[in-house]
């Protein structure tokens, strides 16, 4: 997808801003950021992890893989496993 496309999909209607984005010259409010994962088709939270950084930024990018079902289920375990904690 180029810039243009971009712009376009996103709403931003700005390729401009999207490059000063990418180059770090502005800073984009939440909506933007929201524009901008709706033109990706991605969620807003894509945009902002990075799992190099630390393990939970780790966790959040291999749920991305995940299939819903799956998800639900390792939710699941991840309450039981603070229930149990609690005890």
């Amino acid at each position: 997808m180029t810039i243009q496309q971009l712009a376009e999909e996103s709403e931003i209607g700005s390729k401009g801003h999207l490059s000063n984005m990418e180059r770090g010259l502005v800073r984009p409010n939440i909506q933007t950021l929201k524009q901008v994962a709706d033109g990706l088709e991605v969620l807003p939270l894509d945009l902002v992890t990075f799992p190099k950084r630390d393990l939970r930024q780790r966790l959040v990018d291999l749920t991305r893989r995940l299939r819903k079902n799956k998800i639900s289920e390792l939710v699941r375990l991840i309450m039981n496993w603070r229930k149990q904690e609690a005890i």
